[in-house]
């Protein structure tokens, strides 16, 4: 139940992170990078997954985010992760766990790695 109560809240953080991703914008992982080395779409994504795992301690929450970032990291390039922005605002209305786990196993896959 927790697995999967933390990947519908990944669901949530791909809406967030869509925002940052329009059209012209970051275009790598380390694209706009802060002065602690991370892009913007990292830092985006780990402070969306943080806002919808509130119910943890900070701590927590960061290690968990670190954890699923770094695990969708080693499973994709950064195409293949807008590929899952692009899918999420054509289907913004009805995306499910379901849907997720059939087309991008690999976020499923990272988020039940660091949720154990």
């Amino acid at each position: 139940m927790i697995r999967f109560r933390r990947l519908l809240a990944l669901v949530a953080v791909m809406f967030l992170v869509a925002g940052c991703m329009a059209s012209g914008e970051p275009v790598s992982w380390e694209d706009q990078a802060d002065e602690s080395g991370e892009g913007l779409v990292e830092r985006e994504f780990t402070a969306a997954c943080m806002e919808a795992n509130d119910d943890l301690s900070e701590a927590k929450s960061r290690g968990f985010c670190e954890c699923v970032l770094d695990g969708v990291q080693a499973a994709v390039t950064f195409e293949q992760f807008t590929e899952l922005d692009d899918f999420i605002d054509k289907h913004r209305d009805d995306v499910t766990a379901a849907m997720l786990g059939e087309h991008f196993g690999w976020l499923v896959e990272a988020t039940d790695a660091c949720a154990t």
